[in-house]
């Protein structure tokens, strides 16, 4: 509190946001062997926040059996660019421990096994598919049923 006129401190915002991240991580064995504290994101608050590019969001949320809709359609250049840096930011946003970044004590998203990064995008976009109906509602995010994983992405490389 800040001189006690009952207002947080941004040190108190980023103190309980880290302890909810915290009490939310579990572990998480990786397919290199190496075991993490990874925490699942908040899919509204990614849907919300505009985590999420917005050019993804309308291809994830296209149904594939409308005429009107592009169905299979190959994501462009700028959208393969965003779909890179949206899975990275979700893969930075769930590790919990140890910690992703620069500094001492923590590990650069380069030096992280690929096949460890996808599996954690993987894990981390089950949650993004599985966001409750009444969190949804509204959104039409739920009405999405194609998950992003490594496996519908191989198809994502440039030519």
């Amino acid at each position: 509190m800040r001189k006690g006129n009952g207002i947080a401190t941004t040190e108190t915002w980023r103190h309980a946001a880290e302890t909810d991240r915290q009490s939310r991580a579990e572990q998480l064995t990786l397919p290199s062997g190496a075991t993490i504290l990874a925490a699942r994101p908040d899919a509204l608050e990614w849907v919300m926040s505009g985590r999420i590019p917005q050019g993804l969001l309308a291809v994830a949320l296209e149904d594939p059996h409308s005429t009107r809709g592009g169905g299979d359609r190959e994501l462009t250049r700028e959208e393969i660019l965003d779909l890179a840096a949206f899975a990275a930011r979700l893969v930075e946003a769930s590790v919990v421990d140890p910690p992703i970044g620069d500094g001492p004590d923590e590990i650069s998203l380069d030096e992280i096994p690929i096949r460890d990064r996808a599996f954690i995008f993987e894990w981390a976009c089950r949650a993004l598919d599985t966001m409750p109906a009444e969190e949804a509602a509204g959104s039409e995010l739920h009405a999405a049923k194609e998950e992003l994983s490594s496996a519908s992405l191989e198809g994502l490389r440039q030519k």
